[in-house]
């Protein structure tokens, strides 16, 4: 008797294992990127301040005019950088720039640009949150 060797057959294909696999990805990756901090105590209610945050103290501020003031005093993006850097005495100088909600898109931009000319590293656009 002759026998016929048999083509073995095909197994389905599983569709749960890749989903699996991704969703196993995806917990690593929130395990990774996502902040643990520790439960706060239940017995201690924290106390709510209603008062506005203040402003940086080495805030540079643009007026609607388009000036620039520091401290109440008239500055240039120069002059502003060289004092900072004479008392922090570091070449790597943030500047904190409060815009007026009224100066024009351009003067912004203007004063931006010469804030890294004069040797600026960062510039952040200070604002405030709105209450609710």
């Amino acid at each position: 008797m002759i026998k016929v060797a048999r083509k073995p057959q095909k197994r389905p294909l599983e569709t749960t294992v890749s989903l699996i696999n991704i969703v196993f990805l995806m917990l690593i990756f929130f395990l990774v990127a996502g902040q643990l901090s520790p439960p706060q105590d239940p017995e201690v209610t924290l106390a709510e301040a209603e008062a506005d945050p203040l402003p940086p103290p080495h805030a540079l501020y643009a007026r609607a005019d388009g000036s620039l003031y520091f401290r109440e005093s008239p500055v240039t993006a120069e002059s502003y950088l060289a004092e900072r850097k004479a008392q922090d005495g570091g070449d790597g100088t943030r500047v904190d720039l409060a815009a007026d909600r009224n100066l024009k898109a351009e003067l912004l931009l203007q004063h931006v640009a010469a804030l890294y000319r004069a040797g600026a590293n960062r510039v952040v656009i200070v604002t405030r949150t709105t209450g609710e």
